[in-house]
């Protein structure tokens, strides 16, 4: 039987305060903040879309947390996609973000790092 599904939609990440994240991914990531919605304390970030072509790229949805719920980074991580690891954990490392060890395998360069709620992230080229 063929999936229902035709592809990830998003990936939530909960962070203690929505204006700071949203513009910690904007900053320190270059995503684009496409979405928002105060009510629900929500924001849909973007990496890699292309307007021009009507291409939409990945997004991740920064929701924080209610008032007085307790606070625990996820132990699950989304990795990004990039074409020079190298050049991606240097630009992060320079803007002061919390990067561990660039990693090579024989499949892939990585790097793990977290944002400004201790969230963890990873960034990742596969080798040609």
């Amino acid at each position: 039987m063929p999936s229902p599904f035709s592809g990830l939609d998003t990936v939530i990440i909960r962070v203690r305060d929505i204006a700071a994240a949203t513009q910690w991914y904007v900053q320190s990531l270059g995503a684009e903040a496409i979405y928002e919605d105060e009510e629900q304390r929500l924001s849909v970030v973007e990496f890699g879309g292309d307007p021009d072509a009507e291409v939409a790229g990945s997004t991740l949805t920064l929701w924080q947390l209610d008032t007085g719920a307790e606070w625990a980074p996820s132990s699950s991580y989304p990795i990004l996609a990039t074409a020079d690891a190298r050049a991606a954990h240097a630009a992060l490392k320079a803007k002061g973000v919390d990067v561990g060890e660039l990693t090579e395998t024989p499949g892939v360069y990585f790097f793990r790092f977290t944002d400004l709620d201790g969230n963890a992230l990873e960034g990742c080229e596969v080798k040609a």
